[in-house]
């Protein structure tokens, strides 16, 4: 059964992670109709190896490797612990989930005989297999798990069982379901509507696949690197509900949307922290009490900046407080930043985590001549993830084009960048709705033909206005010649002249933000945002449309900064992507890498 045995791949130096040899037995031999989710910790304190669902009747399972030899020392203990676990389960699910249907029993391999029960005797003989009962339940390469299984379920209260006790395997989902074990789960209020889905094998494979040491996960847009990022801190979050956890993000819109989710989801957070690194800098210097002047913050905010990160290196003693330390957006930091965070880590058995994705660096720190975040820190293992879980096959094959000739025409202007800037994805949905490239003459034409777009979408394709994004550079720019172009406000004016209802995207805005209407945004605003249509406007207003090998270095780098904001626009959509533009490929090095 190809699905389940992917999950003997799981590598973990976790000890409630490991594959143990039984397991890699199961997962080859279950059959068609068994359906398996891997190392399940339902609360806090109780790990499980399995959870064994067939007939929606769910059966945990925990494989113990004790010894014989061990056992003849410490029986009286170990069945102690495996029994006060056992108790601790039986409690939680009659307090939480009183209507579900259960068992739980531990399986011992390498154990023929319990001779004696201390007193447990009903405990051992029901949720305890050893000797001749494990080898009935691996017989003849089958396994039977049926004497174990306990009462049907009903469907949908096992499902919603499962989002509350797996958080860390459902994603948000566009609606498409991902995995076919488990239908997808909807939420709707007045204002809501969003539905999360079973996450597929493989996020659910890397997930579990946590590891201590340092790893980065490295992907294109919409190959779920946050997905697996926060699923493996609320696995971890669990299995150690006494050490802390701090995710880091670059900007305050994306810890916004993981402190949403983390809500969402119910996850206990009390072992879990999300800041931006910014904030949490801020954080730890007023804890210590060093000196932040306030006024420098006011007129100099990166010289100030400097001067706190500087203190906090070198007066903060007592640093390690994080067993986890795990990094979104870490394309945007330079190596001063990471390597700080880094010494918050506990000296051993520690989880550094690095979420990368090199063309999505559009602010000032971006050097394409330096690959930032292996400088000091040396990474065992990079994740490299492919399957793009947002964006149409139509938009992806789009982008993918967008992305080859712009990794080409990176090579021609220098040879000597270290590292691939875009990385193309693999489309798992279908759309049948193609990328729009519509030329005009100025920019009246441009906001007349986004007005135009944006009530097609509505009146023509079914789209609502709150599925639609128009994306922008900047909300104004200054020209050449000193006059400013204030582009927001025109197209403001346009919209309501359409009676078009609006609103704008900020850091406070996000996926599950309820919208008022069409959001405008620029670059920088929608970057951590998806929709269903984008609507991409005035490219004109980068600064950077030509360049040539006889360039400077800086102005190599500040083009290919611009190209890394022209995929972050595209990136944002999921079916449907007009690019409205007056220049053409003549005038334009950029336009030539989109349309050529």
């Amino acid at each position: 059964m190809l699905v389940l045995k992917k999950f003997t791949n799981i590598v973990s130096n976790l000890d409630a992670l490991k594959l143990k040899k039984v397991e890699e037995f199961i997962y080859k031999n279950v059959d068609e109709d068994v359906f398996i989710l891997p190392k399940v910790v339902p609360f806090k304190g109780v790990n499980t190896d399995m959870l064994y669902i067939r007939d929606n009747r769910l059966l945990f399972i925990k494989f113990m490797d004790t010894t014989e030899e061990l056992f003849s020392f410490l029986d009286e203990e170990i069945l102690e612990i495996m029994k006060e676990e056992y108790e601790l389960m039986k409690e939680n699910m009659d307090m939480y989930y009183p209507n579900i249907s259960y068992n739980y029993v531990y399986v011992m391999p390498y154990i023929d005989y319990i001779e004696d029960t201390y007193g447990m005797d009903d405990f051992v003989a029901e949720n305890v297999v050893c000797g001749t009962r494990v080898k009935e339940l691996i017989n003849d390469d089958k396994v039977d798990l049926g004497p174990y299984l306990r009462d049907e379920n009903d469907e949908v209260s096992m499902s919603m069982y499962l989002f509350r006790i797996c958080t860390e395997y459902f994603t948000l989902t566009r609606g498409i379901n991902i995995n076919d074990k488990l239908k997808r789960i909807s939420f709707h209020d007045k204002y809501l509507d969003y539905k999360f889905a079973l996450m597929d094998d493989e996020q659910i494979l890397n997930i579990a696949s946590v590891n201590y040491g340092n790893h980065s996960i490295v992907g294109g847009s919409g190959t779920g690197k946050s997905a697996i990022m926060m699923g493996r801190v609320i696995k971890l979050s669990k299995i150690y509900p006494h050490h802390n956890f701090l995710i880091l993000t670059f900007t305050k819109q994306q810890a916004n949307k993981y402190l949403e989710l983390l809500d969402i989801l119910n996850v206990d957070t009390n072992n879990i922290m999300v800041y931006t690194f910014s904030s949490f800098i801020f954080k730890i210097a007023k804890i210590n009490k060093l000196v932040i002047d306030y006024n420098l913050v006011k007129t100099n905010y990166d010289r100030a900046f400097a001067n706190i990160m500087k203190q906090v290196d070198n007066s903060v003693k007592n640093k390690k407080m994080f067993k986890g330390i795990f990094i979104d957006e870490a394309e945007n930091m330079n190596e001063e930043d990471i390597n700080l965070i880094y010494q918050f880590l506990y000296t051993s058995k520690r989880v550094f985590n690095v979420n990368v994705c090199k063309s999505y660096n559009i602010n000032n720190s971006l050097n394409i001549y330096k690959c930032r975040i292996k400088e000091d820190i040396e990474y065992e293992e990079e994740l490299f993830l492919k399957k793009n879980y947002r964006q149409s096959r139509e938009v992806v094959d789009f982008i993918n084009s967008f992305c080859d000739r712009s990794n080409d025409y990176i090579r021609f202007l220098r040879d000597n960048i270290p590292t691939t800037i875009f990385m193309k994805t693999e489309a798992i949905y279908e759309s049948g709705m193609n990328v729009n490239i519509v030329k005009v003459d100025d920019l009246d034409d441009q906001i007349h033909s986004v007005v135009w777009e944006i009530q097609h979408l509505i009146n023509d394709c079914g789209f609502r206005p709150e599925d639609i994004a128009v994306v922008y550079p900047f909300n104004k720019k200054k020209l050449k010649n000193g006059k400013m172009i204030y582009f927001q406000y025109m197209l403001r004016k346009s919209l309501e002249d359409a009676d078009i209802p609006y609103m704008y995207a900020d850091d406070t805005v996000t996926n599950l933000t309820p919208k008022t209407g069409v959001t405008i945004s620029n670059i920088y605003s929608i970057k951590s945002l998806s929709y269903k249509a984008i609507i991409i406007c005035e490219l004109e207003m980068l600064y950077n449309q030509k360049v040539s090998p006889e360039d400077q270095d800086y102005q190599i780098n500040d083009f290919v900064g611009d190209l890394n904001k022209v995929y972050t626009a595209m990136t944002r959509v999921e079916d449907y992507l007009s690019i409205i533009a007056s220049y053409d490929k003549e005038s334009s090095d950029i336009f030539k890498l989109l349309i050529d």
